[in-house]
């Protein structure tokens, strides 16, 4: 924060935080007068998890006697050995889990469709933060200074009026094989059938919430209730010729959903997709992609979120990928309502484990 503003606007930022976060009232609240080990420690690193932490805090532990729960810690017991590299530590008392026990966890409680939205994000090159006031105040700041820059390889994205947005943009922070490792390291328990499930159908490098949702509605199978349409990747990169350099000014571009037949679903939302792509015009991409053999078709999130249109939007995929169209079944249907139930969710509330649809 030193790169962006004064030390006296710090100091104003930092004494902010503390007056408004839930999590700093607790900490000095009556609660802390004899904190346990775990209690003490996550007190001690209060800065570092209050911008996205409330209480009660679930804590593991591999001792029985050590499960009364408080209004601080709610301690969650693990027997036997954790998977490999599932911990990183964050102080020398204080460590969390990785995004891949944590999703082991969060499975337990979730549905398979729901266990795969979170995956998508963490195995995608997308975050949703919604910033606590202090902070959302402090970054829409710097942005409307021009400073606002990287965090740690964390950019917020800009709506066109340059409002910061929920949305940032980041490097994968696992791999559908390390979520699978996960799964079978902790074979047995709670919530690893669901994310091994996850780990073999979730399409990495994603870069938005609509990506995910149109990828999951696209690409699940019909059984499942998608189309069907398999062997689709986020963000494939297609070089392009020569004359296709001259119109889009570039090496190469980068496909939202891409089939290797020649197909790519372009997902049109200026929330979602502020970057060095969305200042190439739709008419220059797509002339630049057709040199190279790739048919582009644009989805509207109302084409998408519309069970109607959607349906004729699949026929123009099944089309362009080649593919005679079948009647879905009474049951096919039934699970295509039942995925778009799970699916068009606000993505800050996954995953929603008071949902009616998941498991207990």
């Amino acid at each position: 924060m030193r790169r962006f503003v004064r030390p006296e606007e710090l100091l104003a930022f930092r004494s902010d935080l503390a007056n408004r976060l839930p999590f700093f009232r607790e900490c000095q609240g009556v609660s802390w007068r004899n904190p346990g080990q775990a209690a003490k420690a996550i007190r001690d690193a209060c800065w570092l998890l209050a911008p996205s932490c409330e209480f009660p805090i679930d804590v593991l532990t591999q001792d029985r006697h050590c499960r009364r729960a408080s209004g601080l810690i709610n301690p969650m017991l693990w027997t036997g050995d954790l998977p490999s590299r599932s911990t990183h530590e964050i102080t020398d008392d204080l460590g969390v889990v990785g995004p891949e026990l944590a999703l082991l966890q969060i499975a337990a409680h979730s549905t398979l469709e729901r266990t795969v939205l979170l995956a998508s994000e963490l195995c995608g090159k997308f975050a949703v933060y919604p910033a606590p006031p202090p902070i959302a105040t402090m970054l829409q700041r710097i942005a409307n200074a021009g400073k606002l820059r990287s965090f740690g390889g964390w950019q917020p994205c800009l709506s066109p009026d340059g409002r910061v947005t929920d949305l940032w943009s980041r490097d994968p922070l696992t791999t559908p094989g390390d979520l699978l490792r996960v799964a079978d390291e902790a074979a047995g328990r709670p919530g690893s059938a669901i994310l091994r499930q996850a780990a073999g159908v979730v399409v990495p490098e994603a870069a938005s919430p609509f990506e995910v949702q149109a990828g999951v509605m696209l690409g699940f199978s019909r059984r499942r209730g998608g189309e069907g349409y398999e062997g689709l990747t986020h963000n494939e990169k297609v070089e392009l010729n020569q004359d296709g350099r001259l119109i889009a000014d570039r090496e190469c571009c980068y496909c939202d959903l891409y089939w290797q037949s020649g197909l790519d679903v372009e997902c049109q939302s200026s929330q979602y997709h502020d970057n060095i792509e969305s200042l190439l015009s739709d008419s220059d991409r797509t002339a630049a992609l057709s040199l190279v053999g790739v048919n582009v078709l644009p989805l509207t999130y109302d084409n998408l979120s519309n069970e109607k249109n959607f349906a004729a939007f699949s026929s123009a995929v099944a089309r362009a990928l080649g593919i005679k169209e079948r009647q879905k079944t009474p049951l096919q249907r039934k699970a295509s309502r039942r995925l778009r139930s799970e699916v068009f969710v606000p993505w800050g509330t996954l995953p929603d484990t008071n949902s009616a649809e998941c498991a207990p």
